[in-house]
């Protein structure tokens, strides 16, 4: 069974960390809202990485250069928090097979290279 763990980034500010209204990510105002950002899925966890944005820059998330700067503002916040994160993020999780077939035999006088 996988742990679930949400993740919610916000700029500082003077209100408590762990208190239900942060400072939106994008323009420092007061909210209690969350942009969900990204799910991360590794072999032993779930990671739910959420935002906060407030009411009136949600409503700017049509525009591409608003989402593109929101987003590598995302990234940058992993990764400066959370470093190990942000390598899963960019790794490509291949499954191995337990038990894979054995390789086939090749004479030696045989091409591999079928023409």
């Amino acid at each position: 069974m996988k742990i679930y763990k949400t993740i919610e980034l916000s700029k500082k500010s003077d209100l408590p960390e762990n208190g239900w209204i942060q400072a939106c990510l994008a323009c420092d105002g007061k909210t209690a809202r969350l942009y969900d950002y990204r799910v991360v899925e590794t072999p032993t966890k779930i990671y739910d990485i959420k935002a906060h944005l407030c009411p009136d820059c949600k409503k700017k998330l049509i525009n591409n250069d608003f989402v593109k700067k929101l987003h590598k503002k995302c990234n940058k916040y992993i990764d400066r928090l959370y470093p190990n994160l942000s390598l899963i993020t960019n790794e490509l999780y291949l499954p191995v097979e337990p038990n894979p077939p054995a390789p086939r035999e090749v004479l030696s006088s045989s091409s591999t290279i079928s023409i």
